[in-house]
């Protein structure tokens, strides 16, 4: 495997996992928002996943500076 292929997984990885903890983070909201089981457990997930995405983000962010032809080439 090539830099450039791993670096494109990465990439698409990083994208992913944004998607994935900023989905996770709504889901706890919603489910502390309506009583749902232990509100506070769901409260402190929604605050990690929320926090989990902020750095995936950054990550993807260098991702994308060192392989532009992702992010940037689609707008």
């Amino acid at each position: 495997m090539t830099l450039a292929v791993s670096e494109s997984l990465a990439n698409h990885g990083h994208h992913a996992l944004v998607n994935a903890h900023e989905t996770a983070a709504d889901n706890h909201q919603l489910m502390a928002d309506a009583g749902v089981g232990d509100v506070e457990e769901h409260l402190d997930l929604a605050r990690w996943h929320r926090w989990c995405a902020i750095v995936e983000n950054q990550l993807a962010d260098e991702a994308d500076r060192r392989t532009p032809t992702t992010r940037r080439s689609k707008s």
